[in-house]
């Protein structure tokens, strides 16, 4: 199948993923091994300029790279760097909040203009698509604009929920769509999707931008004139790609050599006669952890599948979103001790006595994670994941869902 439209022009598929190394690596690799499969579609992949790294095995694997300027992660100290001065000085700098709406709406200028210039000049081909990570959720509306097929993709389950309010305000609000995804359909877009993942689709954030922008109805789903359900119109239940292996999660390994050339060059304290190695900067996981007795970290799903893969016991103190959920499935698996709370890493009071609790929390985690039993879990658990190809059976789902329909 040459996938090819009329006009003899290439399908085109489009990767975007936002948000940390985690969370983006994956839906790159994907890209990457996507496009070395199917050298007919032109491949673009698009994200965080702060992913800049990628650039160079994107473009090795045939894949454009457009880089966005929002940052990964939003917090007051990133926007303290990225407006003029403190967010806390109301009179003279913009809010933190109204900072947030203006990145906000950059990020998705960046995004339309990118799609834009992918999708906008030709009409679409059935074998065109969009793929998202749940952090991408401009890509779904995007899809909707240019009539090309959307798929999601993550490493991990979906890492947030609808308001426990969110099904009754629906109803109350929409009623007749909701009598619309009640009654759809085997095999179509039903409630289920909604209160599954799709409700954030729905917020009144996507509202305006689809309106406003996109020139498409406020509400999905929905006529852009008379506000009713698309009655004649049943899309299909939206493919979810789940659960990468090794290969989707870990970066590429470089020589030893090159990393202590790196690590030298960089900002960073190496202390190689001590027990310590501080180091700012990117490290390949998958050549530090299987040198490490034990790994103390987050509980990211980078991080997690890195340290699994290297057999060693874990530590995790998480902090939000999936990382929680991730936490308790280490502990539950018998790789890792209970998970921490937030202030036995980083203690909220800094004096001694707080800082000596923590200490020794952390303390009786590493000699938990050290005993023989979670030692002996975390060998057996990456010899049953050692011969898992997550990319392959990601890649493989993928072509059977936008190649063969």
């Amino acid at each position: 199948m040459d996938g090819c439209g009329g006009d003899g022009r290439r399908p085109r598929a489009v990767f975007m993923a936002f948000g940390t190394h985690g969370d983006v690596f994956p839906i790159a690799a994907l890209a990457a091994a996507f496009s070395l499969d199917q050298q007919q579609y032109s491949v673009v992949f698009i994200t965080h300029s702060a992913h800049q790294n990628l650039s160079a095995h994107l473009a090795a694997s045939n894949v454009r790279y457009m880089p966005v300027s929002s940052p990964p992660v939003l917090a007051a100290k990133q926007l303290e760097n990225i407006a003029y001065g403190s967010v806390e000085s109301n009179a003279e700098y913009e809010s933190f909040s109204r900072r947030k709406e203006t990145i906000q709406i950059e990020h998705r200028e960046e995004c339309l203009s990118y799609v834009e210039e992918v999708f906008g000049n030709d009409p679409s081909i059935r074998s065109d698509f969009i793929v998202i990570n749940f952090f991408a959720l401009e890509g779904w509306h995007l899809a909707e604009l240019f009539q090309v097929k959307c798929i999601i993709a993550a490493p991990y389950f979906v890492p947030y929920s609808a308001p426990t309010s969110f099904e009754r305000q629906f109803k109350q609000s929409f009623p007749l769509l909701y009598k619309y995804f009640q009654e759809a359909p085997t095999n179509t877009v039903c409630w289920t999707d909604i209160a599954h993942w799709m409700w954030a689709l729905f917020m009144e954030t996507w509202g305006s931008w689809r309106n406003d922008c996109l020139n498409l109805s406020p509400i999905p789903y929905t006529d852009p004139v008379t506000n009713l359900p698309l009655w004649h119109v049943r899309a299909e239940s939206p493919l979810l790609l789940y659960g990468f292996s090794k290969e989707i999660v870990e970066r590429p390994v470089p020589e030893s050599s090159e990393l202590e050339a790196t690590a030298l060059s960089c900002d960073s304290t190496l202390l190689f006669n001590s027990r310590l190695f501080c180091f700012s900067g990117s490290i390949p996981y998958s050549w530090l952890f299987p040198k490490c007795a034990a790994a103390i970290h987050h509980a990211g799903s980078g991080s997690t599948a890195a340290a699994l893969f290297a057999g060693i016991p874990q530590v995790a103190c998480p902090f939000l979103l999936d990382q929680f959920y991730w936490a308790e499935r280490l502990h539950w698996l018998g790789v890792a001790p209970e998970p921490l709370k937030r202030q036995h890493l980083v203690p909220d009071v800094d004096d001694t006595l707080s800082i000596n609790n923590a200490a020794d929390v952390l303390l009786g985690a590493i000699r938990s994670a050290l005993s023989p039993e979670i030692k002996a879990q975390a060998t057996r658990i990456a010899h049953r994941l050692a011969p898992e190809d997550g990319v392959g059976e990601a890649l493989r789902t993928l072509k059977e869902k936008v190649l063969c329909e």
